[in-house]
Parts: C-alpha cells; sequence; structure tokens
C-alpha cells in the first residue's frame, strides 16, 4: 500500500478528533468531492510564524531588562560569564558601597576598611572549629563548642544592637511586603514580623555565612540582586550592618578568651576531671555492653559542650560590658 501524502495524513488526524468529539460523518457521496486545501498544514505554518514571533519579543524585552542578556545566544560562553561576572562585582561594589554608609550613619564605629579583615577572622574561625566538630578529641571539640557559643551570643546582641541604633536614628525596619494602604498598626507588626524573621536566620547563621553577610555576599542570588532601592536591597545592607557588628564581638570576646588563657583552662581541666572520674566510676560498676559505653562517653561529651562553653561565656561576661548588652553611646 502506498503510503499517504503529509497532507492527507494530518487530515486523517483531524478526522479522529472529529470522531472523538462525536461529530456526525458526512454522507459516503461526499468522498468523491474534491478534497478542500490543507487547511491543517497552513494554520500549522502560521502557528509557528506567531510562536517565532513571540519567542523573538520575549528574547528582545530579556535584553532590555538584563545587561548580561545582551549576548546573543550563540555568543561564546566566554563572553556570557564575563558578562555575568562584571554584572555580580557591580552589584557587590553597590552593596558593599551602602553597607559602608550605612555603618557611618549609624554610628557602629566599624569603618568600611574594618570589612575585609572582620570577614577573614570569621572565616578563619570557620577552619578552626571545624576541626571539632562531631571529634572525641577534648581540645578540638571544646574548641568549636565555644566559638559556636561566641558566634551565637553575638548574633543575638548584634540584632539588639542593630535595632536600637535604628531607632536612635529615627529608621524603620523596610518591609519587603510592604502595602500603601497599611495603617500605622499595621505597618509597625509587618516591620515586628520581619525582624522577628531576620533575627531567627541571622542568628543560625555559620562563620562563612556571617563572612559573606558582612560584605553583602549573598550567594543564593548570583549575579542578579534585587533593585538598589527596593526594601529587600535595604534590608541586606542592614544585615550586612549586623553581621559586621557580630564579628568584631567574636573578635573581642576571643581576645578576652586568649588574655585569660590560664584561667579558663584551669576551669576546664577541671571539668573534664569530674567527667573522667564520672566515667571511670562506669567502668569500675561494670560495663556490659558496647551500648552502655557508648552512651556513658556520649553523656560527657554533651556534658562537656554544654558546660565548657558556658564556662568560657560567663567568663566573657564578667569582662565585657557588650556581651552584657551594654554598649556606649
Amino acid at each position: 500500500m502506498s503510503q499517504k501524502p503529509d497532507g492527507e495524513a494530518k487530515l486523517g488526524f483531524l478526522d479522529s478528533i472529529a470522531t472523538l468529539l462525536g461529530r456526525r460523518k458526512e454522507p459516503a457521496a461526499a468522498a468523491a468531492s474534491p478534497r478542500p486545501p490543507d487547511r491543517f498544514g497552513s494554520l500549522e505554518a502560521e502557528f509557528g510564524a506567531a510562536v517565532r514571533e513571540l519567542d523573538q519579543k520575549i528574547e528582545e524585552y530579556r535584553r532590555a531588562a538584563s545587561p548580561t542578556a545582551a549576548a546573543a545566544p550563540g555568543a561564546p560562553r566566554e563572553d556570557r560569564a564575563a558578562l555575568i561576572q562584571k554584572r555580580l562585582e557591580s552589584n557587590l561594589r553597590a552593596i558593599r558601597e551602602d553597607i559602608e554608609a550605612m555603618h557611618a550613619r549609624l554610628e557602629t564605629g566599624i569603618a568600611g576598611s574594618d570589612l575585609d579583615a572582620l570577614a577573614a577572622a570569621l572565616r578563619e574561625l570557620e577552619g578552626v572549629a571545624a576541626e571539632g566538630r562531631d571529634s572525641h578529641d577534648l581540645v578540638p571539640r571544646a574548641r568549636f563548642a565555644i566559638a559556636s557559643r561566641l558566634l551565637r551570643e553575638a548574633g543575638e546582641l548584634a540584632v539588639a544592637r542593630l535595632v536600637a541604633l535604628l531607632e536612635r536614628a529615627g529608621m524603620g525596619w523596610p518591609d519587603p511586603n510592604y502595602w500603601p494602604r497599611a495603617t500605622p498598626e499595621q505597618i509597625e507588626n509587618s516591620q515586628r514580623r520581619r525582624r522577628a524573621e531576620m533575627r531567627e536566620s541571622f542568628v543560625a547563621q555559620g562563620f562563612e555565612r556571617s563572612a559573606e553577610r558582612v560584605l553583602g555576599i549573598v550567594g543564593a542570588w548570583g549575579p542578579d540582586y534585587p533593585d538598589r532601592e527596593s526594601p529587600l536591597w535595604q534590608e541586606t545592607v542592614l544585615e550586612g550592618v549586623a553581621a559586621g557588628v557580630r564579628a568584631r564581638l567574636v573578635e573581642d570576646f576571643i581576645a578576652v578568651l586568649r588574655s585569660d588563657r590560664d584561667l579558663l583552662l584551669a576551669r576546664v581541666e577541671d571539668l573534664i576531671g569530674k567527667q573522667v572520674t564520672s566515667l571511670q566510676q562506669v567502668v569500675e560498676k561494670g560495663v556490659h555492653s558496647i551500648q552502655q559505653a557508648n552512651q556513658a562517653v556520649a553523656t560527657s561529651l554533651r556534658a562537656l559542650d554544654k558546660l565548657v562553653p558556658e564556662i568560657a561565656w560567663e567568663h566573657v561576661r564578667s569582662k565585657r560590658p557588650e556581651a552584657r548588652g551594654e554598649f556606649p553611646g
């Protein structure tokens, strides 16, 4: 059997659709009449042309909205990568400028020239502290527990400090969910919720993420930062200020521990000695299973994870007014 031309095959497809939809068939005699023009083929061509025209319009709008999109789809990959990198660097310069300006406006005591050093210090702590994460070696484990406690406490203090500085400067918290007809009470409630959300996520950040925020880096955005005048941009600037305050506090707290190192070690050694005695007592009573032995060790390690940083933090609080939330001015 000879194969039907494309037009006939497509019309056959349309006939099947008509049958499916319950369209009444024409009388058999009509089959002998001349076949109508291939309307399906014409419609298909028109549809394809319309789609291509719309695609072209979308591409034009995309290029107009994005500097990096100016590169044609066939442009070398290196050129597109260079444009993306250029836009990222431009956004990072802009947000750093705004972070530095906000530090100056709020009088945090942190200059623009301090930011790189503060970020580097946090990254260094990340490398040092990470060695003790989940370690059974006491010194690295204690170092990690202390550093993590200092970072968390400094985060809480930094957020409270930022809110106080904003109030002193007569500034409100930018609200990405702001709506024009909101009442003053609704705006205040929305800002309060937003601050609470920011505080929770901010305090939970680790050393590396905090170091990025000091410089205004938001890795999830890539090169596509929000508009410079948008509430989200402004909120990121304030987060950068808080991150800088946090980094400075961590730096000061560690300086206290280093200066009183011998006293701190004596207290920690006494605590470790008590845990060693506790483990020895377990052994003397008899260990009858691996589970029992693991539980005894885990209990001692949990005690150290909680008590060692508590000793360090209470010592810092006794030495630094900022650790008690008492800031100058």
